[in-house]
C-alpha cells in the first residue's frame, strides 16, 4: 500500500464529499461525523459517479438511483446490486487526509 496526500481536512467540510484523482483512480473522499472515508467514485449498479451523493453515518447513497453503500466495507444494501464498491483506507495525518492505495495501481 502507498499512502497519498489528497486534501487538507479543513478544505473538506464535515458532511461533504469530493472526488480526486489519486494514483490514476477517481477516489471519492467523504467526511462525516463518523469519520473520513475513501471509496471508488463509481456505483457498481449503474456505473454512475458517486460524488455528490448524500451521506448518513457510514452510508453513502448513489445520486442516480439511491443505492446505499457502507463506506467502511463497500457493501451495498437493497436489491439493485449485490456488488460492493472498492474502499480504501483513509486517515488524517498532520491536517491532511491521506488515502492508501494498493501498490502498482
Amino acid at each position: 500500500m502507498t499512502s497519498h496526500p489528497v486534501v487538507a481536512i479543513d478544505d473538506l467540510p464535515e458532511g461533504t464529499n469530493r472526488a480526486f484523482d489519486v494514483g490514476g483512480r477517481s477516489v471519492l473522499v467523504c467526511r462525516t461525523k463518523s469519520g473520513v472515508f475513501a471509496v471508488e467514485n463509481m456505483c457498481s449498479h449503474a456505473l454512475a459517479h458517486l460524488e455528490g451523493g448524500k451521506m448518513k453515518g457510514v452510508h453513502l447513497f448513489c445520486p442516480l438511483h439511491g443505492v446505499r453503500f457502507d463506506m467502511r466495507t463497500g457493501e451495498p444494501s437493497g436489491t439493485l446490486t449485490k456488488k460492493p464498491i472498492p474502499v480504501y483506507p483513509a486517515q488524517v495525518d498532520g491536517g491532511t487526509i491521506m488515502v492508501d492505495l494498493p501498490d502498482g495501481s
